[in-house]
């Protein structure tokens, strides 16, 4: 969800609509556990995740609550990069993926912000998808929707509920278009999917580090990230976020959706230690004070990817949408430093959007 307020965009991740419900007085007491008691618990002595005293997920790590107080103060607040960000006139790339559309090649094409669609042992795979633009958002580049040339999709993982990851008008459309494609998402997510989908599409939910109970070539895994949840007024933390580890005899990805910097990053690398893409967002993080309880940093992220072990990491979620102060090319700018520092910048692959990347 974006609003334009006092000359500001709000997206999902920061919105202030209701923001009366918001208590500076609000704490999350752990009061119980809950997972998909069908599903396989790849982690030794995981218990399930926490909810508070009204059912609401608590991270693992850093437990994160939205708050008034802090939205207010970075609204009324300078942007210290304002300047900067007016002069940044660099653009992300929007290319022609009919090639890779109209192959069967196995690959990842990235369709701007954390939509990528994954073709992995012939399995077809949907991120996050946004095909087109949302109302209210405001767009560094115009992405046309390239769904009349997706030919199959079979499963579509949404990571969380806000509304630049799990979009309302995109995903009736997949359902319309496919309405055999099986959606992946965290617990309770079941509730607005149910009212999206076809009566052919099923929806699958997991709490983290479980397995999907999925058929075919390619296994799926939902896993811990730092983060939060919401869409209206009433349901904050409701619907449990998180990452996914997709993993096939050709290839393991990972898929972070949105997230803070944690410990998580390292447990995924000791439970999957062979990682080859590891596609992580590296945009809306400044300011820092605000942001870093639930995006990365380039920083962050690149840490996250050593901290996983990974071999190739695809950064994403920036220069799609204007979602925070920091200028567009910014984020790549800096994480390619960071890189470089590490003498590993040919561990970084960059994409444009609707650029492939084949695995072979």
């Amino acid at each position: 969800m974006v609003y334009k307020i006092c000359g500001r965009w709000f997206a999902a991740d920061r919105h202030c609509f209701g923001a009366a419900f918001w208590s500076d007085m609000d704490v999350q007491m752990p009061s119980g556990l809950t997972k998909n008691e069908n599903l396989e618990v790849i982690k030794e002595d995981w218990p399930g995740n926490a909810v508070d005293q009204r059912g609401r997920f608590i991270n693992d790590e850093f437990p994160f609550l939205p708050k008034m107080s802090g939205l207010l103060k970075w609204q009324l607040s300078s942007n210290r990069f304002k300047a900067e960000k007016l002069a940044d006139t660099e653009r992300v790339e929007v290319r022609d993926p009919s090639s890779f559309l109209a192959s069967d090649d196995d690959g990842i094409l990235w369709l701007g912000h954390a939509s990528f669609f994954i073709r992995l042992n012939g399995v077809s795979i949907l991120t996050d998808p946004i095909l087109g633009t949302p109302p209210l958002v405001k767009r560094y580049v115009e992405v046309p929707s390239q769904l009349e040339k997706i030919r199959r999709v079979d499963y579509v993982l949404l990571s969380h509920d806000h509304r630049d990851h799990m979009d309302e008008s995109t995903l009736r459309e997949i359902a319309q278009k496919f309405p055999d494609a099986v959606f992946l998402a965290g617990l309770k997510s079941d509730d607005v999917l149910t009212e999206w989908k076809s009566p052919g599409n099923q929806v699958k939910t997991a709490g983290w580090f479980q397995r999907f109970d999925t058929s075919g070539p390619v296994n799926f895994y939902f896993v811990p990230v730092r983060h939060w949840s919401r869409r209206g007024l009433f349901d904050t933390n409701l619907r449990l976020w998180g990452g996914f580890v997709i993993k096939s005899d050709a290839a393991t990805l990972y898929f972070g959706g949105d997230s803070g910097y944690g410990r998580h990053y390292k447990q995924v690398g000791e439970l999957f230690p062979r990682i080859d893409y590891f596609l992580i967002g590296i945009g809306a993080y400044e300011p820092r004070w605000f942001m870093e309880a639930v995006h990365n940093n380039p920083a962050d992220a690149f840490n996250a990817f050593r901290d996983a072990g990974a071999k190739t990491l695809v950064p994403m979620h920036y220069g799609t949408f204007d979602l925070s102060d920091e200028p567009p090319s910014a984020p790549l700018r800096t994480l390619r430093a960071e890189a470089e520092a590490a003498g590993m910048r040919d561990k970084i692959r960059v994409l444009s959007i609707n650029e492939d990347l084949r695995i072979r």
